[in-house]
């Protein structure tokens, strides 16, 4: 007898169900599998083919903005030309402050350009090299570009409105001194930009790195300012506005001289005044003070050495050893001027301004300085003058005798270029914004 057992319509469907779940979860796990193998396979792959990644550093570089002085005791940055690779991943140097760094030299051809005239050459200075990043041009009355480390000057011209009508300096084409005076004497109360806003301005401006321009007829500047069209050669004055940062902590001084006048206002105080003229002690219809020659200026010096000048008290009139005659051994104005000691710290940037006005004729000047903190010279229990005499500058550039007389070409005055000495190795005072 055969047993025959059926299974249920109700057990069979739940059969059914059970086998399809089975099946699914199956062919999920077997899905999920191949899935993970293949992106396993995948970032294998990837990883073991591709190059490393660059490395990128972070360069933390000292607490100075901008590169070093030129002091004797710095050596200059140096480099070799490095063989690229191509088989290992460059290290990328990422700056988080300004600071000198070493590059490979790179020859770049230049085309030879024609010589465009003696404008041109003034306005350009005796280089246009950017030596490390400062630049080395500026030099006569400044560069036409600004590029690298300097001072900017303007001209204005006193003869003539903004417009260009007369003015009382020359009302009928002739200067009139004590009106000349009278406007620059007022300026200098107090430096104001806008004291001179009435007068023609060159629409050029010029990037002076050093102020050493031992003589020269008065032509010069408009030339240079490229507006000798419109400006003729007398009553001008010329001011280079900016800020510095002092190479060194120290007291200083400004040594130098104008003809006819040379200022300088350093943090906000006028530290020297020097040349034939005094504009800043005209006093309405007196013109007595002005002139610091002859009589005049004995009586000024006078009154100086005695101390009773309180406005230039500190002031000496040195004639340095060492130093040929232009205006140093020159009786009418005793020597070069030395103007007050100013206390500096290194790093420490500092508003200057530099004017320099010219009657008409020959004109020139040299501005320079001593650090009175290093071995100052002491006489009779007074400090006469600093070790060294150094030639103030913002950049590398540094006075050539000849390349400066090739500069000035039609504009010489006529005689041998006489050259006051300075140190080589003068610290930089690097222009900043």
């Amino acid at each position: 007898m055969a047993l025959h057992i059926q299974m249920s319509e109700e057990a069979e469907r739940e059969y059914k169900r059970a086998k399809l779940r089975g099946m699914i979860s199956s062919f999920g796990a077997s899905s999920a599998l191949c899935l993970t193998f293949a992106l396993t396979l995948t970032f294998t792959v990837i990883y073991f083919a591709q190059d490393p990644p660059a490395e990128f550093l972070a360069y933390v570089p000292p607490a100075e903005d901008l590169p070093p002085r030129a002091v004797p005791t710095t050596p200059q940055l140096s480099s070799k030309a490095a063989t690229p690779s191509n088989t290992v991943a460059p290290s990328v140097i990422v700056s988080t402050g300004a600071a000198p760094v070493a590059m490979a030299q790179i020859d770049i051809p230049m085309e030879d350009s024609a010589d465009d005239g003696i404008s041109i050459d003034i306005g350009i200075g005796l280089d246009t090299g950017l030596g490390d990043d400062l630049g080395e041009a500026g030099g006569g009355m400044g560069s036409s570009q600004p590029a690298g480390s300097a001072l900017e000057g303007t001209l204005y011209d006193l003869k003539q409105s903004k417009g260009g009508a007369p003015t009382k300096v020359a009302p009928g084409g002739k200067v009139n001194m004590e009106e000349l005076y009278a406007t620059v004497g007022g300026y200098l109360k107090n430096w104001s930009q806008s004291a001179l806003g009435r007068f023609y301005k060159s629409p050029a401006k010029l990037y002076a790195s050093n102020f050493f321009l031992p003589m020269a007829n008065a032509s010069l500047a408009p030339d240079a300012f490229q507006c000798a069209q419109k400006v003729k050669p007398a009553a001008w004055l010329v001011v280079y506005r900016g800020k510095v940062k002092s190479p060194i902590t120290a007291t200083i001084r400004f040594v130098g001289t104008g003809d006819d006048f040379l200022g300088v206002r350093f943090d906000g105080k006028v530290v020297l005044e020097g040349g034939y003229r005094l504009p800043s002690a005209y006093k309405k219809g007196d013109m007595s003070k002005v002139y610091i020659s002859g009589a005049q200026g004995r009586e000024y010096r006078a009154a100086i050495k005695a101390g009773k000048d309180s406005a230039h008290r500190e002031y000496e009139f040195i004639q340095y050893p060492g130093i040929p005659t232009w205006n140093n051994t020159n009786t009418e104005i005793g020597g070069l001027t030395a103007g007050k000691h100013i206390k500096v710290k290194e790093g420490v940037s500092y508003p200057i301004e530099i004017a320099i006005t010219e009657e008409g004729g020959k004109f020139g000047y040299v501005l320079m300085w001593e650090n009175l903190s290093d071995n100052p010279v002491i006489k009779n229990g007074k400090v006469i003058g600093g070790k060294k005499l150094y030639l103030f500058r913002t950049n590398f550039s540094m006075p050539e005798k000849s390349e400066l007389q090739k500069l000035i070409g039609k504009h010489a005055a006529g005689k041998e270029m006489e050259w006051p000495e300075f140190d080589s190795d003068s610290p930089i005072w690097v222009a900043v914004p």
